[in-house]
């Protein structure tokens, strides 16, 4: 960190007497890209301020201009930080799904929200010191399960889509798929940072380095970096009879056990919208975003998956009508995924 801000021309006891000047006294944190290595020349500053009084209400950052430096801070107190990194070690302990479900509602609850918890931790103090740093193997556990989720979800988005026929549009599933991927590896091995646009970059960093905890996890990686070079190539019209979603499929997997995430994975599917009638035999399924059609008699229960889940392996048999319905009603919020894991592990 010290070299980073010397590089700026800016000094830790100034910082701190600015901040203290313009926001009031705490704990000032650096956070974002400088803690990571990735801060650029033309870089923000962000700053997190933890205080002792207490602090009522959504937060805005304060942005301060001073000697050609961009600075923003945001301020919490201690109170509130002490209530979430207590749900942060709670979630870290649950099944996978309950982890995944608790992380999905953190920001309607509390502050700081996930962002900021994650800066807090990673956060530098302006005498170099990280005060919260014994609280990352509970955010890298929470984190990496989050993203292996979301990625088990666009993998059945991809297979959905190819089952369906969609030639492009199972490749951009693959993209989100091998970023969730990425994401989930790197906050297993100690990583964590909410910015998407560095994913790639500290993906090809951790990759170069090769710092992995052990072979299997180097071999999940292995298998995510084979497909991430050739994902482009599904974009040529030749290649649309090529099936794309098995191999995606199959690194998820691998994934989901190397991390000791669980042996494998199922998948539901849950109504969340409406049933109304629509013509003799048929109906409309009403969601939040749009309306589809049900096949047969139309009552909801024709979509798949509906009743027993099926293992993520196995989505592939889907014909392509019920693909593409069942794919329609995800998109319109009349249905959701119902993700379960199998034999979880202690994970490492």
């Amino acid at each position: 960190m010290a070299a980073f801000l010397e590089s700026r021309d800016l000094d830790p006891v100034w910082l701190s007497e600015l901040m203290r000047e313009r926001v009031g006294a705490g704990l000032l944190l650096l956070t974002s890209s400088p803690v990571h290595g990735l801060a650029n020349p033309t870089s923000d500053l962000d700053f997190i301020r933890i205080q002792e009084a207490a602090i009522d209400g959504p937060r805005i950052s304060t942005k301060i201009f001073e000697n050609g430096h961009h600075l923003e801070v945001v301020s919490f107190s201690e109170a509130e930080l002490a209530v979430g990194l207590q749900e942060l070690s709670r979630l870290a302990d649950l099944p996978a799904e309950q982890t995944v479900a608790g992380f999905r509602v953190w920001d309607k609850q509390r502050e700081p929200r996930r962002k900021q918890t994650e800066r807090i931790v990673n956060g530098l103090a302006m005498d170099g010191s990280a005060p919260y740093l014994r609280w990352l193997p509970a955010l890298s556990r929470v984190w990496s399960r989050a993203a292996l989720q979301t990625a088990i979800e666009q993998v059945v988005h991809a297979t959905l889509a190819e089952a369906a026929g969609e030639t492009r549009g199972r490749v951009g599933y693959a993209y989100n798929v091998l970023l969730h991927l990425m994401d989930g590896l790197l906050s297993h091995h100690g990583d964590v940072y909410t910015t998407r646009k560095w994913y790639v970059l500290r993906w090809t960093r951790l990759m170069a380095e090769g710092a992995w905890h052990d072979e299997r996890l180097q071999s999940a990686a292995a298998g995510l970096e084979r497909l991430r070079k050739d994902v482009h190539t599904f974009l040529d019209p030749a290649a649309g009879g090529h099936p794309l979603a098995a191999p995606y499929t199959e690194v998820v997997l691998d994934a989901v056990q190397a991390t000791g995430t669980a042996r494998a994975v199922t998948v539901g599917v849950e109504l969340t919208g409406r049933v109304r009638a629509f013509l003799p035999g048929a109906a409309v399924l009403l969601g939040s975003d749009g309306a589809v059609m049900l096949p047969g008699a139309g009552t909801g229960t024709d979509l798949p998956f509906t009743g027993a889940p099926v293992g993520l392996d196995e989505l592939s048999a889907l014909d392509a009508p019920t693909a593409a319905s069942l794919l329609r009603a995800l998109r319109a919020g009349a249905a959701r995924l119902r993700i379960g894991y199998l034999d979880e592990e202690a994970g490492r």
